[in-house]
């Protein structure tokens, strides 16, 4: 995430493109809504785990999916996120997740998912926020007044030898609400060392780069998430395909790019057989794909992309393949090369391909590996 490598993760505004002129969140959001039928609560609470939040639309739509399966039960989340802006959007959502399902606690840290699985916090800090009042727009009110918290415990800085974006200081915050507060009691922590260790639902989109290796790949996030996933729980393992019109355009303009080398499927099961000791017993696999959309267009009579589309849709193309600031440098975005992009988004179907790799775990007495 630093500039040797890549800095696609840290462009906001390419972010804020993809996610407004396309409708990939709300597609993951009912892709992961679906598979509730096969949820039951076997401990206290239906426990999710985030290992992204990113702006907070995936996980507050699943929210509203989860309170419909169980409208009276617990729910405990625990997002991770190191961006101050997507935490800021995120806490932006959730005024009426905490309104309409009263016994919820969601906890949002910056640790790494190996901490997260170890409960290894040193020098990590909590933080407790009780939300006061019976409104959405009470909760919203003091969720949208803690930018400063965020602000000030957020704060990221480069490690110079890896080029990752890591946390100054490590914290966890938990948020629930006051009047809830005997009721949830076992659920909220009151030590760092008391969030949940296993999960129910485990959500991983978009949670690693494309060009890793699939060595890297399983150490840094499968592994480690695996790792976290509760007896019947799921994990659900979200990424670009490269199976779609983005494919041929990034090969037009990127022709010694290959984005998608290290994103078979097959590849990760596979890998993940010959890391984990007896994982097709321990866990069941299934994968899937499933189509989102290029939204933003405004197009006339003609079916012309304005200037504007067309820079669009080039944002989107280019953050789906992950394509970083420093390789974009060869492009020159002008009028004509907008041009370009549109007579050949004429001839497309604008639509990006996922897959969608769901791990559900079975009683198998056995643990992984380290």
């Amino acid at each position: 995430m630093g500039a040797k490598k890549s800095d696609f993760f840290d462009s906001r505004d390419k972010y804020l493109s993809f996610v407004n002129s396309t409708n990939e969140k709300s597609r993951i959001a009912f892709q992961l809504a679906k598979y509730l039928k096969n949820s039951k609560i076997t401990k206290d609470a239906f426990r999710i785990f985030d290992a992204g939040t990113g702006d907070g639309s995936v996980i507050c739509t699943l929210l509203s999916a989860v309170h419909d399966k169980f409208p009276e039960d617990p729910i405990i989340v625990v997002g991770k996120e190191i961006s101050i802006d997507d935490i800021n959007s995120l806490l932006n959502y959730l005024g009426y997740r905490f309104f309409e399902h009263k016994n919820l606690v969601f906890c949002i840290t910056n640790a790494s998912y190996r901490e997260i699985n170890d409960n290894r916090f040193t020098d990590c800090k909590l933080i407790k926020k009780e939300l006061v009042g019976n409104s959405s727009f009470s909760f919203n009110q003091q969720l949208m007044n803690m930018g400063e918290v965020i602000r000030k415990n957020w704060d990221i800085k480069e490690d110079t030898s890896s080029t990752i974006l890591r946390p100054r200081q490590k914290t966890l915050m938990v948020i629930y609400r006051r009047d809830q507060k005997i009721a949830l009691k076992h659920l909220i922590p009151s030590k760092l060392e008391s969030i949940p260790k296993f999960y129910d639902y485990i959500i991983a989109s978009q949670a690693f780069r494309l060009r890793s290796p699939y060595d890297r790949t399983l150490k840094l996030v499968l592994i480690p998430l695996l790792k976290m996933l509760d007896v019947k729980g799921q994990l659900f393992f979200i990424y670009s395909s490269g199976n779609d019109f983005s494919k041929k355009l990034l090969k037009l303009f990127f022709p010694k790019i290959n984005p998608y080398q290290f994103s078979d499927p097959k590849k990760f099961v596979e890998s993940l057989n010959k890391k984990i000791p007896h994982f097709r017993k321990k866990f069941k696999v299934s994968a899937s794909s499933f189509l989102f959309s290029f939204i933003n267009l405004s197009l006339s009579s003609k079916k012309k992309f304005s200037p504007m589309n067309s820079l669009g849709l080039w944002n989107a193309i280019t953050y789906v393949g992950q394509i970083s600031e420093n390789e974009q440098k060869s492009i020159k975005i002008s009028i004509n090369f907008l041009d370009k992009i549109s007579n050949s988004a004429k001839k497309l179907k604008l639509q990006f391909s996922d897959h969608l790799l769901r791990f559900e775990k079975n009683n198998f007495k056995s643990h992984l590996d380290e």
